[in-house]
């Protein structure tokens, strides 16, 4: 049995594409050692991701995430034992702006080509959901919403 959960969350800071390359990098690399797959998601100024593996890398890894001062306002949407992986490698979606630039290993065309599984699971539905739905600044939440005069 393997563990799935579905997190969303608002950076605290901005993530330019540099820092988002660094982020896949060093994801890629921790979540294979310790045996995980899914999809990290960012858009807007917030992350959504779908961890999936062992209950216990799982939990220690969405611990890690919670205590991470990059994430704010983190909150669990999904947590499910499942029986097999729906996305059996890691990979991770965002807004590139580098044109003719070779893509970096694990990078997922999610954002600009969708998803084209039929799971209807509600994991996936989520993911659907995240890159479909216009996105509010993630600063709204805490009343700064309103635009400089």
């Amino acid at each position: 049995m393997l563990q799935s959960l579905v997190y969303m969350s608002s950076a605290t800071e901005p993530f330019d594409e540099d820092a988002l390359e660094a982020v896949l990098e060093h994801a890629r690399v921790r979540n294979t050692e310790d045996g995980l797959s899914g999809m990290l998601v960012h858009r807007g100024g917030r992350f959504m991701q779908l961890l999936e593996g062992p209950y216990d890398a799982v939990m220690a890894t969405y611990s890690r995430i919670v205590e991470d001062p990059r994430h704010d306002e983190v909150r669990l949407l999904v947590e499910e034992s499942i029986h097999t992986r729906r996305f059996p490698e890691w990979s991770m979606a965002y807004d590139r702006e580098s044109d003719g630039v070779a893509v970096p290993e694990g990078f997922s065309t999610f954002l600009d080509h969708g998803d084209h599984s039929a799971d209807a699971s509600r994991p996936r539905e989520l993911l659907r959901w995240f890159r479909n739905h216009p996105m509010a600044d993630p600063t709204a939440s805490k009343g700064k919403h309103r635009r400089d005069a």
